[in-house]
């Protein structure tokens, strides 16, 4: 059965009346494939005995925990509506998803939504490289479209004016933050552990609108979470049971596979996504994307072999370590955004007994601006103890009078254990000091005690092989190999 509680016990006159649209149990719990806020189709009503009493609190409990699962439920239910509402007005819809696989599946999942519920104008928008959709540029970008509404997906949100003043807008995210733009309808994922991708919540909101979808969308769904949580995701309450939707659709394998390909056209320096889109959209399974059955394919493995080669390129770039041992930095200059790949490698295998988090950095990007990427040391010394990067980040910002203003909004976006930014070549120099570092992002006052940097030559042991990222467990790559290693995305980076 699959079922969630929504109204509370009342009690009166000696009796307990329990009136809910459907029944709820641990037992259901387990075996649900997914809880379904639109099923209402019992009322169950259990009278007074004690017994009775402490199985209605339980089960008002479990009902309690699943209610805000994968958002709130009143804004799950109100972004049904907006969803049905826009697609019944025949306007032109517009989707902005962000351009990495979470994304977008979320944008795919959408318009196939909207496409059963009869909309006939749909239209994308991808924020360009470098700029965001809550900046003006993009507010000029979008108006141009003349939408009738508009739906934002995995774009990190934040406070301020309307993405698209006057124009009927919903937001669908699951990056931190508790501040969104005005006049906007938000489901957001956020705080609500454990924190769903926003493809993921896109398929809960989606999937029993229309007969059709859920076969439609549910590997999607897959798809986007493996984007952002990788393979190892364990399909367990709340999260819906999609093993079956993995075995029919070729398993993990086949899901990773596609995702390195999707993930690659927005690295490229070029980060063009119409051929990826269209993929996406076209694609009934991630075999059709891995197996070149839709077009676009040759363009995302173009894609995947430039960013493979740039990221052997730069792999050999040593960290360098803050003065306290808890930041290590890698500089790069790379047209491509492969800063966060590189970043999530190391994250893995680098150690220090301070460490915290990795930090990479990338000068050749954007003109004039370094966009970064930082990861949580995975081998960490006290790996119980968790790091925020981004009150970390705001919190070396605070140390230095007027930084966080010129830092500006891109910077410290994204995920708790995965940020980063975007800013001027200038603040990133006041922003290294901050850190530990000087502003060319050597140890901040090394003198002579300069610490060992890894990748320097180990002179000590003769022979010793160099340490870099190459024989840290990151092996370099052909170009026919993919390089995408799923991981939660900041955004921008």
């Amino acid at each position: 059965m699959r079922c969630m509680l929504r109204h509370p016990a009342v009690l009166s006159s000696g009796k307990l009346h329990l009136v809910a649209h459907i029944a709820l149990a641990r037992a259901t719990i387990a075996r649900s494939s997914v809880v379904r806020p639109s099923d209402h189709k019992c009322t169950l009503r259990l009278f007074d005995s004690r017994r009775a009493f402490r199985t209605l609190q339980a089960l008002h409990a479990d009902a309690a925990d699943m209610t805000d699962w994968p958002c709130k439920l009143s804004a799950l239910e109100s972004a049904r509506g907006f969803v049905k509402d826009v697609a019944s007005k025949g306007g032109k819809v517009l989707l902005a998803p962000d351009r990495d696989a979470d994304g977008l599946c979320a944008g795919a999942t959408l318009h196939h939504a909207l496409t059963a519920l009869g909309a006939t104008d749909i239209d994308t928008y991808f924020v360009p490289k470098g700029e965001n959709i809550h900046a003006r540029e993009a507010t000029e970008a979008l108006s141009v479209f003349n939408a009738a509404a508009l739906i934002v997906l995995d774009q990190g949100s934040r406070g301020g004016t309307a993405i698209l003043p006057g124009v009927p807008t919903l937001i669908l995210d699951h990056h931190q933050s508790t501040v969104f733009p005005d006049e906007a309808k938000v489901a957001s994922a956020y705080g609500h552990e454990p924190v769903a991708t926003t493809s993921l919540l896109a398929y809960v909101l989606c999937h029993d609108l229309h007969p059709s979808l859920e076969e439609k969308i549910n590997w999607l769904g897959v798809l986007g979470t493996f984007g952002d949580l990788g393979s190892g995701v364990k399909w367990q309450p709340p999260f819906p049971d999609m093993g079956s939707a993995i075995k029919q659709h070729g398993g993990k394998q086949k899901f990773s596979q596609a995702v390195s390909l999707i993930n690659a056209p927005r690295r490229t320096a070029a980060c063009d996504m119409g051929g990826v889109w269209q993929a996406v959209l076209l694609a009934t399974s991630p075999r059709d994307i891995v197996d070149g059955k839709v077009p676009g394919v040759e363009a995302m493995q173009a894609a995947r072999d430039e960013v493979t080669g740039e990221v052997n390129k730069h792999a050999r770039a040593p960290p360098k370590f803050s003065a306290d041992g808890t930041v290590a930095l890698v500089t790069i200059n790379s047209g491509a955004q492969i800063h966060p790949l590189i970043a999530t490698r190391w994250c893995s295998s680098l150690k220090g007994k301070n460490l915290r988090y990795v930090m990479v950095a990338n000068h050749g990007y954007l003109p004039d601006r370094v966009n970064f990427a930082a990861r949580v040391a995975k081998t960490r010394a006290n790996p119980e103890i968790p790091v925020d990067l981004i009150a970390s980040f705001k919190a070396a910002a605070e140390t230095d009078p007027g930084l966080s203003d010129i830092l500006g909004d891109n910077y410290a976006r994204g995920h708790a254990q995965a940020s980063g930014g975007s800013v001027s070549a200038e603040a990133f120099k006041r922003l290294l000091k901050a850190l530990g570092f000087d502003e060319n992002g050597n140890t901040l006052g090394g003198g002579n005690k300069k610490r060992k940097q890894v990748g320097d030559a180990d002179k000590s042991t003769p022979g010793k092989k160099t340490k870099t990222l190459m024989n840290f467990g990151f092996k370099k790559q052909s170009p026919s190999k993919p390089v995408d290693n799923p991981d939660a995305q900041a955004k921008p980076e």
